[in-house]
C-alpha cells in the first residue's frame, strides 16, 4: 500500500472509530487531534513530532471466539458476599438518587429546628466527618523533566486524565477547546490520598476514582468548586485476605465492571464494600490483552477501547474480536507536558 493510500486508510479508521463509538470525550478528541495533525510526518519525521512512528495494525493477534462472558451478580449473593465478609449490608447500603434528593429537602425543612430547645438539652452524637478539602486550589508544579516511566493512568468523572509517576501526577484536560496540561504532587491534587499510586481506575457510574498504593485502596471524589480530589466515606481500607493479588493495573471494563489485574490474575472489584465479587485468569476473559497494560483512556461503551501501556503506548483494543487492531506510538514530552531526557 502507498503513502496516498495509507493516509487514506488512516483517516478511515479514525472516521470510523469516532462516528461509531460517538467519541466526544475531550481525552480522545485530544489523542485523535495528536494523531491526525502528525500523519502527514509519518515518514519524515520531525523532531518535535508527537506520534513518533506511524501506526501498526495487528495482524498477528488471532480473532478470538466463544470468550466467557464475566459474571452478572443478583443482589441476594451480593448480600451474601458482603455478609460474609464480616459486614451489614442494611447499614451501608447505597442511596439512590431519589432518596439523596429526600434528604437535601429535608435537611432544607429543618433549618429553622437547628436552634430548637430539643436540640440545646439533647446533644446528639457527632457522625463520622471526612477529612477537609483545602478550599485552594492544587499548586502545579513546574515543568521539570520527563519521568522515566508511568506507574497508572485512568480518565477521572471530571473528563480529565490522570497519569501516575512516582509522587507526581499529570493532569491533561481540555479548556476553551485548547489541550491543558499540568502537574502535581499526589497528594496535594488528592487531599489525604497516598505518596505513590501502583493502579488506577474510575467507575463511571458512581463518580469514584480508586487509587491503589500497594494493598491499600483509596476511594476519592472530584470537589468542582476546590478542583481537588476528595477522599470519600470510610477510606482508605486494607485489601481483605481473602484478596490475593497485588494490583498492578485496574480499569474499567466494557460491560462497567470494575477490573483490577495482576499478571496472570485479575479480580472484579467493589471499591465501596471493599471486596472481590469474581476471580480469573486473565488470558481466558481478556485474551490479547496488552501484557504491559496501564489502564483504560477510553470506554465508549461499545466495541473499542482506547489502551495505553507501560511502554507509551496507545492500543485500540476491539471487544467483539478481543484483540488489539491498531496501536499509536506516543511522545512522552508532548502527552503529558514535560521535558525530554
Amino acid at each position: 500500500m502507498g503513502r496516498q493510500g495509507r493516509r487514506l486508510h488512516f483517516h478511515f479508521t479514525i472516521r470510523h472509530l469516532y462516528h461509531s463509538s460517538r467519541m466526544r470525550k475531550p481525552l480522545v478528541v485530544l489523542l485523535l487531534i495528536m494523531v491526525t495533525t502528525t500523519w502527514g510526518r509519518f515518514v519524515d519525521k520531525g523532531a518535535n513530532s508527537e506520534i513518533v512512528d506511524t501506526f501498526y495494525k495487528h495482524e498477528s493477534d488471532a480473532e478470538v471466539k466463544d470468550v466467557p462472558t464475566l459474571p452478572r451478580m443478583n443482589s441476594q449473593t451480593k448480600w451474601e458476599m458482603i455478609r460474609a465478609s464480616g459486614q451489614d449490608p442494611t447499614i451501608r447500603r447505597r442511596k439512590n438518587k431519589q432518596q439523596r434528593q429526600q434528604k437535601v429537602v429535608l435537611g432544607r425543612e429543618r433549618r429553622d429546628l437547628i436552634l430548637a430547645p430539643w436540640r440545646i438539652t439533647h446533644i446528639t452524637p457527632k457522625k463520622a466527618t471526612v477529612a477537609p478539602v483545602p478550599k485552594k486550589p492544587a499548586m502545579a508544579l513546574s515543568f521539570d523533566m520527563c519521568p522515566e516511566k508511568f506507574d497508572a493512568i485512568t480518565k477521572g468523572y471530571n473528563g480529565r486524565t490522570y497519569v501516575f509517576a512516582r509522587e507526581k501526577v499529570y493532569q491533561i484536560w481540555f479548556e476553551d477547546g485548547l489541550p491543558q496540561k499540568a502537574s502535581y504532587l499526589i497528594s496535594d491534587l488528592f487531599s489525604g490520598g497516598p505518596r505513590t499510586v501502583t493502579a488506577a481506575l474510575t467507575n463511571s457510574r458512581s463518580g469514584v476514582t480508586i487509587l491503589f498504593e500497594g494493598r491499600t485502596a483509596y476511594r476519592f471524589r472530584w470537589n468542582r468548586k476546590h478542583r481537588r480530589f476528595q477522599l470519600a466515606k470510610n477510606t482508605p481500607q486494607e485489601l481483605p485476605r481473602n484478596i490475593t493479588i497485588n494490583p498492578l493495573s485496574a480499569f474499567e471494563w466494557a460491560d462497567g465492571n470494575q477490573v483490577v489485574l495482576s499478571g496472570e490474575h485479575f479480580i472484579i472489584y467493589d471499591a465501596y464494600w471493599n471486596l472481590a465479587t469474581f476471580t480469573g485468569h486473565t488470558r481466558k476473559y481478556f485474551p490479547n490483552l496488552p501484557r504491559d497494560l496501564l489502564g483504560i483512556v477510553y470506554n465508549g461503551a461499545g466495541e473499542t477501547l482506547l489502551m495505553y501501556t507501560k511502554t507509551n503506548k496507545l492500543k485500540v483494543y476491539n471487544t467483539k474480536k478481543f484483540k488489539v487492531v491498531q496501536e499509536y506510538p506516543l511522545k512522552l514530552s508532548e502527552f503529558v507536558g514535560c521535558q525530554s531526557r
